[in-house]
């Protein structure tokens, strides 16, 4: 019985090194947007062909999380460049565009809504919403909601601002047993050890 008393043992000690383990960290989350390219918003024709313009370059950015949590990425960096848009062309428009997005090899495409309000000397651009999206992988599923972004165009001129996203990760595994479990399971084992041992030496 010597061996049960030496394996208890053994697996009292591997269990509380469980226990008090760091946790591994997650894989890296690989994010790319494909971009986009926008323009003659607001224009009523009259005016500079192609202005108001909007770009959204694409960009790529890896983030790591350990387990569930969120973060914030650039989604893309943003060029909008403004000029004459027609007489008569002032006012609030609204209007839509998508792009592009891959999280780890998996590619949806992000629907986005916005609006641009042409004034006399001002012309601003508002990025609102866009449709949510998962990303589901198995273990794990990660949500993307897009950040509001404004950018104001002072008189004729390209001016930049980033849009950003908020990232969600959700853990969709079987719960890892916290560590106090684990201590309590291993004292468990060494106790059993102890009491076999006792009543084989009386």
């Amino acid at each position: 019985m010597r061996f049960v008393t030496k394996a208890s043992l053994v697996f009292a000690v591997l269990f509380a090194w469980i226990a008090f383990a760091p946790a591994a960290k997650a894989d890296p989350i690989a994010i790319h947007s494909g971009g986009f390219s926008l323009s003659n918003l607001g224009n009523n024709g009259g005016g500079i062909s192609g202005l108001d313009a909007l770009f959204g370059a694409s960009a790529s950015s890896s983030h790591n999380v350990n387990g569930a949590g969120s973060f914030i990425a650039l989604l893309n960096p943003l060029t909008f460049t403004t000029g004459f848009t027609g007489p008569g062309s002032g006012g609030s428009y609204s209007f839509t565009f998508s792009q592009l997005l891959t999280i780890n090899g998996q590619t949806q495409a992000m629907n986005l809504a916005g609006t641009i309000d042409i004034g006399a000397a001002i012309d601003s651009l508002h990025i609102l919403s866009s449709t949510p999206l998962t990303f589901d992988f198995g273990t794990f599923s990660v949500d993307a909601r897009v950040l509001p972004a404004n950018i104001d165009g002072i008189g004729p001129g390209v001016f930049c601002e980033m849009l950003k996203a908020e990232f969600t990760v959700t853990s969709e595994c079987n719960p890892v047993p916290e560590p106090a479990t684990l201590t309590l399971l291993g004292l468990g084992l060494a106790g059993a050890a102890a009491k076999i041992r006792r009543r084989r030496t009386s």
